[in-house]
């Protein structure tokens, strides 16, 4: 059984995502996104790519030896996605939107956590040079 919202949360859901898709910078990163995604080679290259980074870190994991050639192979194929500027300003994009969507979540979980609109710090811990970072 799914509960509704109320109304009030409905509507502030609502007003976030409206101010989320009107954001410059997700508009922009979504149009990255689009363009690479109508680029059937470009996906097709990402695809490979990833599809074999995964097989061979699966294969290492479980102790299985590879084969130079393997490497190789993967090896130039990072190098061609690494070249290719749709693929690269796709993986920048992604990043944008997994961004927004990790301090979405962050804050939301946190608020539910709590009980109260948590800090920024309490979300996500301080960054950089703050004490107890360890940095020094």
């Amino acid at each position: 059984m799914t509960a509704a919202l109320a109304p009030a949360i409905a509507s502030h859901i609502e007003a976030l995502c409206a101010a989320i898709a009107a954001d410059e910078s997700i508009q922009s990163a979504r149009e990255k996104a689009e363009t690479f995604l109508a680029d059937e080679p470009a996906v097709a290259l990402y695809r490979e790519v990833m599809t074999l980074g995964r097989t061979l870190e699966q294969r290492h994991r479980s102790g299985q030896k590879l084969a130079p050639e393997e490497i190789s192979k993967f090896q130039d194929l990072q190098d061609q996605a690494d070249a290719h500027e749709g693929i690269q300003a796709f993986v920048a994009a992604q990043e944008v939107l997994q961004e927004v969507a990790t301090q979405v979540n962050g804050f939301v979980s946190k608020t539910l956590e709590k009980g109260s609109v948590p800090t920024h710090d309490e979300v996500f811990g301080q960054k950089g040079c703050g004490e107890g970072c360890g940095c020094h």
